[in-house]
């Protein structure tokens, strides 16, 4: 009896161990902010600056077609659109405007980090 208690203990410990592995790989999938900035954090100020610009070039885009989606939604009430017509326009917007939002943080913090950095290694 002791033997398969001391069995089961085994098991149960290389099962929590399993678990506790695939918790982190998952998280680790699912979790690219922290992977990304530190990828940034690891840049030098030139690669610094070209991310930057892809970021705000990004970041444009997306303005872009939120100025569009506003413009839409507004002919489509001037038109005297029904209520689902400019509840899908609505939607349409916040998604883009969340997107919008979401890269503006990552061009402000990628454009802080290339400052910091480019005073680093002008002070060298």
């Amino acid at each position: 009896m002791g033997r398969i208690d001391m069995l089961t203990g085994r098991g149960g410990r290389v099962a929590g161990f399993v678990a506790a592995v695939c918790c982190l790989v998952v998280l680790a999938l699912f979790a690219p902010g922290q992977a990304a900035a530190q990828d940034y954090d690891s840049m030098m100020p030139e690669q610094l600056a070209k991310e930057l610009r892809k970021a705000e070039t990004e970041y444009r885009k997306v303005m872009e077609e939120v100025r569009a989606a506003e413009n839409e939604r507004i002919a489509r009430k001037a038109a005297g659109a029904a209520d689902a017509a400019l509840a899908e326009a609505d939607a349409a917007l916040k998604s883009l405007l969340d997107k919008a939002e979401e890269l503006k943080i990552k061009t402000d913090y990628i454009d802080e980090l290339y400052e910091a950095k480019r005073k680093e290694y002008k002070n060298k």
